[in-house]
């Protein structure tokens, strides 16, 4: 029989504001105060990522927190508990259970939510296959946290590693000149002189609406003419693309400004109008703006490294059995396409992926404890220097 606390340590408790047992009391709940531990102990819930690691506490805290607050089966859910999982929430969350209906209801779906954990091992819902993968899944990402993201994180780069890949891989870090230009071709200079006066007489839909119409280039005349930014060689920066007629890009670099028209120009037996539509200067991004991605970059390809060294040596341990020929005669259904972000077919396995998770297969992750709000998790952002 859970025994209740004595009416003086809660008046304390709750004029302190410092004491969840304390929130519990005023919202009507009964804690338990601390009880010696019985013969056969009960069975506890794996504690959360400890909310106050490094805390000290005294011995009338911890007998606190100890305070059994339900006994489901054989399992105990301690005030301590409850204060660790309300602690792991983002500030705004904790501050709903202020109010002592919020902090009742809280603590009534954890015991709502282990009866029904119970009852499904009861029934063995726990040996299910997708529950046992489950399980797996975030055991795995968990070793993962703890073994490697506590360890390895974009701080624990050096800056001499920083450094050393900047000086490296400069052009990463340098973009040359570039123009953007739009072209109409069309079959003779005549026609590209008549065809100038009009796009002169006009305005910037005038250039547009003709090269769909009208120009040769089946290439770019679905898109109004337009070829894109370009270097002095033709070709944008990390593209390996046809480049741009030698004609075309002397005649872009030759405008001045936005909007400029160039006279007809000779092309394979065709005449080209040109239109700069865009010019972007010469740029060198320093070490210190650069610095910042390369971490990112770095801290990354450290991370995997030290996981694939971690799995090498399991495999060495473990010895996996490979039976290599067996992969031919697995049968996969086909998949329809689906556009994925990008207009990379998903179904085919392209198209963004999240950084860093390569070492586990994809799986729904279940939280330990449903009606408890998790912080987002950080996601490092992809370095595009």
């Amino acid at each position: 029989m859970i025994r209740l606390v004595k009416a003086s340590t809660v008046l304390l408790a709750c004029a302190s504001f410092l004491s969840l047992g304390a929130w519990l009391s005023v919202g009507g709940l009964s804690v338990a105060a601390a009880q010696p531990a019985p013969s056969a102990a009960p069975t506890q819930p794996a504690p959360t990522a400890a909310a106050d690691a490094g805390v000290v506490r005294s011995e009338a805290d911890i007998a606190r927190r100890a305070g059994v607050y339900v006994r489901v089966g054989d399992v105990s859910i301690t005030v301590g508990m409850i204060e660790d999982r309300i602690a792991a929430m983002q500030p705004f969350l904790r501050q709903r259970y202020r109010d002592p209906v919020q902090l009742r209801q809280f603590a009534d779906d954890m015991v709502r939510f282990e009866l029904m954990a119970q009852e499904a091992a009861r029934r063995h819902y726990d040996q299910n296959p997708t529950v046992v993968r489950t399980l797996k899944q975030n055991a795995a990402q968990l070793l993962i946290r703890r073994e490697f993201d506590d360890r390895i994180t974009p701080e624990t780069v050096s800056e001499a590693d920083v450094r050393t890949y900047y000086d490296a891989h400069a052009d990463e870090f340098s973009r040359p000149e570039m123009r953007r230009a739009s072209h109409i071709l069309v079959h003779t200079r005549e026609e590209a002189a008549q065809l100038l006066a009009e796009l002169r007489a006009g305005d910037a839909r005038t250039f547009r609406e003709a090269a769909r119409r009208r120009s040769l280039d089946d290439q770019t005349k679905l898109r109004g003419g337009d070829l894109r930014f370009f270097t002095h060689e033709g070709r944008a920066t990390g593209s390996r693309d046809n480049p741009v007629a030698e004609a075309l890009v002397n005649a872009a670099f030759a405008l001045q400004n936005l909007g400029d028209l160039s006279e007809p120009i000779p092309l394979e037996g065709n005449f080209s109008i040109v239109k700069l539509t865009g010019k972007r200067p010469a740029e060198t991004r320093t070490l210190e703006q650069a610095g910042r991605g390369i971490r990112l970059r770095l801290w990354r390809e450290q991370r995997q490294a030290a996981i694939d060294h971690f799995v090498d040596g399991l495999r060495q341990r473990q010895h996996p059995v490979v039976n290599e020929e067996l992969v031919t005669p697995i049968h996969l259904d086909p998949a329809e396409p689906r556009p994925g972000f990008g207009g990379h077919d998903i179904a085919a396995g392209e198209g963004p992926s999240a950084p860093g998770m390569t070492e586990t297969p994809d799986a729904p992750v279940v939280p330990d404890m449903a009606p408890t709000p998790t912080p987002d998790a950080p996601v490092a952002p992809t370095m595009a220097p």
